[in-house]
């Protein structure tokens, strides 16, 4: 029996840390934007079987066969104790621009999508706040110690300054950020990255600690839209995430090709050690030319 019927659809961004990575996850406060160019969207369709099915990485597997360790396992469980059981056999279908493993949010995205249409196929109404809580038990599994952040900007789908457990506020720019999203090309684990900065703790207290500082002085550049002060912010974040040990010799040599072609700021985004980097463009017309630069040096540039 094939596949008919849309029952629900759902559709979530990607982000990007601007400031605050590691840091956050210590109290101190980080800047998320969404990156809504990039997007995970999730459909929900009668099935002869329940699957969950996504062309992008191979899989179509029985729902009830992924064990609760798996994100999308635990996810599908709490979805049905919170909301019921589905009323028919049904396909989850995952389509998505984003990367896995590179600083985007992937897993806080599809956490979202698939909360968002599982809440429409059950006519329930729920709220960012309740859709990024219940991803939020989702990043404890990509993550081990979540910030929050992730699912927060990503739920919000609106630029947030960030405090753990304690504050979310949406922060209005007078301007269009001309930036860049490049991908190192290297993979990295995020939850062994995040362990290792807290095995190494309280040693690198001091450095989280004046992350979380610059966080709080980068948040008044971005809402003058200062971009020249923006840009020396992200330079000074991406030093002391250098520090940390966080950064590696690919995303070194990224960053030193953006400003010496004229960026005003370039830095990782995410956990770090591989991943995806945010580069900051002086605007729009230079965001092209450094695009073009980056490409022709051999690395992929998402938006």
């Amino acid at each position: 029996m094939a596949d008919s019927g849309i029952l629900a659809c759902a559709s979530a961004p990607a982000k990007t840390i601007l400031f605050g990575e590691h840091a956050v996850v210590y109290g101190h406060p980080g800047i998320a934007i969404p990156l809504p160019s990039l997007r995970l969207d999730v459909t929900i369709t009668f099935s002869a079987r329940s699957r969950i099915v996504s062309r992008q990485v191979g899989l179509n597997a029985e729902i009830d066969s992924i064990p609760e360790s798996d994100p999308v396992g635990k996810l599908t469980r709490l979805l049905a104790e919170r909301f019921g059981m589905p009323p028919v056999p049904i396909a989850i279908r995952i389509n998505s621009k984003l990367p896995v493993a590179a600083g985007l949010g992937s897993g806080a995205a599809l956490s979202i999508a698939i909360i968002r249409a599982y809440a429409q196929m059950m006519r329930i109404a729920i709220t960012d706040s309740e859709v990024s809580e219940i991803a939020f038990e989702i990043e404890k599994i990509y993550h081990g110690d979540p910030s929050g952040i992730d699912n927060s900007v990503i739920a919000h789908e609106k630029p947030i300054y960030y405090i753990k457990n304690k504050t979310i506020e949406p922060i209005e720019t007078p301007v269009e950020l001309p930036i860049l999203v490049v991908d190192s090309g290297l993979k990295s684990a995020t939850i062994d990255v995040v362990a290792d900065v807290r095995r190494r703790f309280p040693g690198n207290r001091p450095i989280l600690e004046a992350i979380g500082k610059l966080t709080s002085e980068a948040v008044q550049a971005l809402k003058a839209g200062d971009l020249p002060a923006l840009g020396t912010f992200m330079n000074e974040n991406q030093r002391l995430l250098h520090n940390l040990t966080v950064s590696c010799g690919e995303i070194d040599r990224i960053a030193r090709l953006a400003l010496d072609s004229g960026a005003l700021g370039a830095k990782l985004t995410g956990a770090g050690r591989g991943g995806n980097m945010v580069i900051l463009a002086a605007d729009h017309a230079q965001k092209k030319r450094l695009e073009q630069i980056l490409a022709k040096s051999g690395v992929t540039v998402r938006s």
